[in-house]
C-alpha cells in the first residue's frame, strides 16, 4: 500500500493543495504608502505635502498639531482639506482613513501622535500595565496597533505619514575649542521596524535635503533629495507602473448600496480579495468602526437567508 508521500508520485506528479496556489508574478499597481521623519526646522510636513501635491489633485491632512498644517495652505496650488484630531486612539486614525476614502492623497501630521501621543498606543500600554503585568498590557494593544497599520495598507489614496524624531542633548566641542550643550536628532518618534511597513522611507536633514533609507522605486533608493515634489512624481510613476490592484474608494459604495443582491455582494467580495482592501477603514450598522471585510461578509449572510427563504416560500 502506497504511503501518503508516494502516492502523488505513483499518480504522475503532486496532488494540488486547494488553498495555496503559486502564479507568475506581476508588476501590480497599488499607493504609495510612505513615511517621512526629521527634527524640528528640517521642513519635514512642508516636504509631505509637496511630494502629496505630486501624487495626486486631492489631498487631506490628518492633523494632530493644532492645526499646524493650515500654515502652509498657500504653499500648494491644489490647496488641501484638513481635520484636526485631539486625542490619538489607533482607532481614531482608521476613523479619519475612512473619512478620506475619496481624497486621493493622505497625509498624518503626525503619526507619532498616535504612537506616544495621549491616548496613543504607549499611553494606552501604561494604562493597562498598571493593573497588571507589562506584556498583559502589550497583548492587549497590540491587536489595535495591527488594525491601524493595516487600514493604512487597505486604503484606496496614497498615504504619507510625517514622524518626530526623538531630540537628545549632548555634550560637544565647539569651533573654538569649548564644551557646549548640542542638541543631536535620533530616530523616528515611532515603533522599530514601521519602515518595513512602507514602499518609501526618507529622513529630513537639518539641512532640508532628504535623505532616502528605503525605497521600493529604484530610482530613488538611497539618494539625498532636495526636490520633494519631483520625490512625489517619481513615485506617482512607479505605483502605477502594473496591473491594477489598487484599493478602491467605490468598494464602500458597493458594500452599503442599500439594492446590492447576493450576486453583486458576491462579485465585490472577489474584488476586495483580489485588491487586498479587505481590512479597509468602515463603520457597522451601529456607526462603530469596522472593516470593509466584515461589511461584506455580514451582507453576504443576510443575503443569503433572504434567497433561502424566498425559495423555500416559493417551494411551499
Amino acid at each position: 500500500m502506497a504511503t501518503a508521500a508516494e502516492a502523488p508520485a505513483s499518480a504522475g506528479g503532486l496532488v494540488q493543495h486547494t488553498q495555496f496556489q503559486f502564479a507568475a508574478a506581476t508588476k501590480e499597481a497599488r499607493p504609495v504608502r510612505a513615511l517621512l521623519d526629521g527634527p524640528p526646522g528640517s521642513d519635514r510636513l512642508i516636504s509631505a505635502l509637496r511630494m502629496a501635491s505630486a501624487l495626486g489633485d486631492t489631498i487631506a491632512v490628518i492633523d494632530t498639531e493644532r492645526g499646524r498644517s493650515r500654515q502652509y495652505a498657500d504653499a500648494i496650488d491644489q490647496g488641501f482639506d484638513v481635520a484636526e484630531l485631539t486625542a490619538f486612539k489607533p482607532q481614531d486614525l482608521c476613523l479619519a482613513l475612512y473619512e478620506a476614502a475619496a481624497y486621493d492623497v493622505v497625509v498624518i501630521s503626525t503619526w507619532s501622535s498616535f504612537w506616544s501621543g495621549p491616548e496613543g498606543v504607549r499611553d494606552q500600554v501604561a494604562q493597562r500595565s498598571g493593573k497588571g503585568s507589562r506584556d498583559a498590557g502589550w497583548d492587549e494593544v497590540r491587536p489595535v496597533e495591527r488594525q491601524m497599520i493595516e487600514t493604512v495598507h487597505c486604503h484606496p489614496g496614497h498615504v504619507i505619514g510625517v514622524m518626530r524624531n526623538r531630540l537628545d542633548v549632548v555634550l560637544a566641542t565647539d569651533s573654538s575649542g569649548r564644551t557646549v550643550p548640542t542638541r543631536v536628532s535620533l530616530r523616528a518618534d515611532q515603533r522599530d521596524g514601521l519602515e518595513y511597513e512602507v514602499d518609501f522611507a526618507a529622513s529630513m536633514l537639518p539641512t532640508r535635503e532628504m535623505a532616502v533609507t528605503r525605497s521600493a522605486a529604484p530610482t530613488l533608493a538611497g539618494e539625498v533629495l532636495t526636490d520633494a515634489a519631483a520625490v512625489g512624481a517619481e513615485l506617482r510613476k512607479w505605483a502605477e507602473d502594473g496591473v491594477d490592484r489598487a484599493p478602491k474608494a467605490e468598494f464602500l459604495r458597493r458594500a452599503y448600496d442599500g439594492e446590492a443582491t447576493y450576486e453583486s455582494l458576491s462579485q465585490l467580495a472577489e474584488d476586495i480579495q483580489r485588491c487586498r482592501a479587505g481590512g479597509m477603514a468602515a463603520l457597522d450598522r451601529q456607526g462603530r468602526l469596522t472593516t470593509l471585510g466584515e461589511v461584506v461578509s455580514l451582507r453576504l449572510r443576510i443575503a443569503r437567508q433572504r434567497t433561502q427563504q424566498t425559495g423555500q416560500g416559493a417551494a411551499a
